[in-house]
């Protein structure tokens, strides 16, 4: 879910030759600000089931609940990472270790997390704790730029909407590559520009540290840029859309609860931001799956 938390304006590089075509209104987040944009956030993604990611209907007359639509995306999106019971998985940008736990209970794989915000890291411990899997599960600090592990460490590579906080996503698919092995799998997922942004939109998105979207193509392009082969591309905006309108109607039930935890200030603020960011994703920005590999 893009930029679930309170807005943050971030000052913006003079536009420049950039690996992104549409990236002439500026807007690159960094990591410390990302990082600082999720320790804001706190408690507030249980609105999201403790999950930090979009949901998936099957149809309109869908009418699965918000959370169990976002359980079965974190099923159908790690499913195409095809690990086997004593893989290993690296998981960039892995929130408080939901997903993680999720796909090693399914898989028995074994699963390392990482994220740049501390907050996310003790989080990500308890639940990995409470989940009875310590020792298979590892939630760790560090930069998807320049990740701490050797090259050729994992059998697969998730990065579940943590590109849009890149501030070279080319950078950190390359990384990525490099810790994966020669055949191994690499499943993302990313928002697509479908309608062109506006000014006052790209905005909106640099207060949520959001990185503007490519174009599906463009996208693509980058991917194999970086050197993988693109196996499969899922282009399902029309499937996840339902996520930004119900997650207001779930936020509105927990109100009273977020107000007596955070204060009045703070949910009106993060309603705020929230309801101008999620009309321009609603209106404007798709969703794709790309399913790729290292080749041998």
């Amino acid at each position: 879910m893009p930029g679930c938390g309170p807005g943050r304006r971030i000052a913006a590089p003079a536009p420049s030759t950039m690996e992104d075509s549409q990236m002439s209104t500026g807007a690159i987040s960094t990591s410390d600000e990302a990082a600082e944009f999720y320790d804001d956030m706190g408690g507030m993604i249980e609105v999201l089931g403790s999950n930090i990611h979009v949901g998936y209907w099957t149809d309109d007359a869908d009418r699965t609940p918000l959370l169990e639509a976002i359980n079965r995306f974190t099923l159908i999106v790690g499913d195409r990472l095809r690990l086997q019971p004593g893989q290993h998985l690296l998981d960039v940008g892995c929130g408080v270790g939901m997903t993680a736990i999720r796909l090693a209970q399914r898989t028995d794989a074994t699963v390392t997390g990482i994220t740049n915000s501390r907050w996310q890291v003790a989080e990500a411990a308890r639940r990995v704790h409470d989940a009875g899997l310590r020792g298979q599960v590892t939630i760790e600090y560090g930069d998807a730029a320049a990740l701490p592990y050797p090259a050729t460490s994992f059998d697969a590579v998730l990065s579940f909407e943590s590109l849009p906080h890149a501030q070279d996503r080319g950078g950190w698919l390359r990384e990525m590559r490099r810790v994966l092995r020669p055949g191994g799998r690499l499943v993302l997922t990313e928002f697509v520009e479908e309608v062109p942004l506006a000014e006052p939109e790209f905005s909106v998105l640099r207060d949520s540290v959001l990185l503007p979207p490519l174009l599906l193509p463009g996208l693509v392009e980058t991917v194999r840029g970086s050197e993988f082969a693109v196996d499969e591309v899922v282009d399902c905006g029309p499937r996840i859309k339902r996520s930004y309108t119900a997650y207001f109607g779930r936020f509105a039930r927990l109100r009273d609860e977020l107000v007596a935890e955070y204060g009045q200030e703070r949910v009106d603020e993060h309603e705020r931001g929230l309801r101008a960011l999620l009309a321009i994703y609603h209106e404007k920005i798709g969703y794709a799956i790309v399913v790729g590999h290292r080749p041998a």
